[in-house]
């Protein structure tokens, strides 16, 4: 893949975009896609075979696991007759616009997008009423970091689209939207990494992170990490460290007294039921654990909050 810019986009989650057109093709030689400038963005994810566009005079050579976002306002042709079979998804979204930033700016509001994440509850997120992401113009969607999964997505819009269902539009356009906030998701995890590790690194980080997030109520030790991911687990740590800024096991803590904060508050359990619920098997360490991230105990915290 041949490029000589690097382009971000931003857009508000919370917002659905309008499908205008979603489907796969198949071209052959001697097809070229014909010179245009669309007044729409356009999303193309390269399945089979090589793809060779020209947009403002970028040529993009598209492999398969590719994805590129072309823009409204720039005109794109095709520069080589090839076989190619892809994924194309043609949307408007006014929420999506254009963001200049330099790598070290980049870099910056990642790490400052996932400790916001981090610090925000459920319940403050709900009152949020923009989530900002952002987009990569080009991206390689590996297949063992997410690609299976946006396929589907992608599949699942196009049914949605093409069957005359009810709501069968809006379900498209969650199903695109998801696939937009997972390339984001991946965009996140490989533009947060450091030197060490390289791609499989971050792959990792990612992976670790997705883990500990989604099952951070079990017992989860260095040991079975290091089963669980196959990797040393001291090495596990550098990296996650040099991509998070903190260490695997103060990241698990906080994701538990985030959890463990909104059942306080909303809940009528006792606390060493959260305690146990949110990763915690014992009540005094998870009251110790508590009052050191937040400066107060469990209970004191359930009754200033509403809890009980």
């Amino acid at each position: 893949m041949k490029k000589t810019e690097d382009r971000y986009f931003q857009y508000n989650c919370r917002l659905l975009p309008e499908i205008r057109l979603a489907d796969t093709a198949a071209i052959e030689p001697p097809y070229l896609h014909k010179q245009r400038t669309p007044g729409e963005y356009i999303l193309y994810l390269v399945r089979r075979g090589e793809m060779y566009l020209l947009e403002n005079e970028i040529l993009y050579h598209l492999l398969p696991g590719d994805l590129v976002l072309l823009e409204p306002d720039r005109m794109h042709v095709g520069e080589k007759a090839t076989s190619c079979e892809y994924y194309y998804v043609h949307f408007q979204y006014p929420s999506l616009c254009p963001v200049n930033l330099t790598r070290e700016a980049l870099s910056k509001r990642l790490k400052d997008q996932r400790e916001k994440t981090l610090q925000m509850s459920s319940r403050s997120r709900s009152r949020e009423r923009e989530e900002i992401l952002l987009l990569p113009k080009y991206i390689h969607l590996a297949s063992d970091t997410g690609y299976p999964e946006i396929t589907q997505l992608l599949n699942d819009g196009i049914s949605f689209r093409n069957n005359p269902i009810v709501g069968g539009e809006s379900l498209c356009a969650a199903r695109i939207l998801e696939v937009l906030i997972r390339v984001s998701r991946q965009f996140f995890s490989l533009g947060t990494g450091e030197k060490e590790g390289g791609g499989r690194g971050n792959q990792k980080v990612w992976k670790l992170l997705d883990y500990l997030n989604m099952f951070y109520y079990e017992p989860i030790s260095g040991d079975s990490l290091e089963e669980k991911f196959d990797c040393n687990f001291d090495y596990m740590n550098r990296l996650f460290r040099q991509s998070i800024g903190k260490p695997i096991f103060q990241y698990l803590s906080e994701i538990r007294i985030a959890h463990a904060k909104e059942l306080l508050a909303t809940s009528s359990m006792r606390v060493s039921q959260i305690g146990e619920k949110v990763g915690f098997s014992d009540e005094s360490y998870f009251s110790k654990v508590f009052k050191r991230h937040t400066g107060v105990s469990p209970l004191n915290y359930a009754k200033s909050s509403g809890g009980s």
